[in-house]
């Protein structure tokens, strides 16, 4: 009998130290889950926060101008106006390139040349030969609109990744 009680304490005390070994896993990798949420909660709101919401603004400012020039639809901006949003936006994209997705980069480098040809032609310091405003035009609309639509994803990633936090 004293064999059946030793047996038995065996057990119960080896049972012990599993579930509190199988516990205390657990415990880690749902903190290391919470852990990770966390931190990519961060990454997103540094992501739209620090990058994409200034870029939107100064496409939205430029769009806001068109009424002061009396014009239907696109973008207007004076040479200094836009020689500033180009040395912004310049300084969002050098220090924010891991934040913007491949087609905003894409869009960005096809866009950047018509800018400064737009600065440079309102200055009259130089004219592109390959340079229309329609084309400015069309390249704003388009980096404009990828901007949008990839900070109203991470805008969605971020809710939803968030909800159910302190956040």
């Amino acid at each position: 009998m004293a064999l059946d009680i030793t047996e038995l304490l065996g057990i119960v005390g080896l049972s012990s130290i599993l579930s509190i070994l199988v516990s205390s896993i657990v415990n880690w990798l749902s903190e290391e889950r919470t852990f990770k949420r966390e931190q990519n909660i961060i990454y997103l709101k540094e992501k739209i926060d620090g990058f994409y919401s200034p870029m939107i603004f100064h496409f939205e400012n430029m769009k806001s101008w068109r009424v002061a020039w009396n014009r239907e639809s696109g973008y207007a901006y004076s040479g200094d106006t836009l020689a500033d949003k180009l040395e912004d936006m310049k300084g969002l994209m050098r220090s924010g390139l891991r934040f913007a997705s491949p087609d905003v980069r894409a869009l960005w480098y096809n866009w950047q040349p018509y800018a400064v040809a737009a600065v440079e032609r309102r200055r009259k310091k130089k004219i592109y030969p390959w340079f229309t405003e329609e084309e400015l035009q069309t390249r704003s609309k388009q980096l404009h609109d990828a901007v949008q639509s990839e900070s109203e994803r991470l805008t969605q990633e971020y809710k939803r990744l968030s909800k159910n936090t302190d956040y």
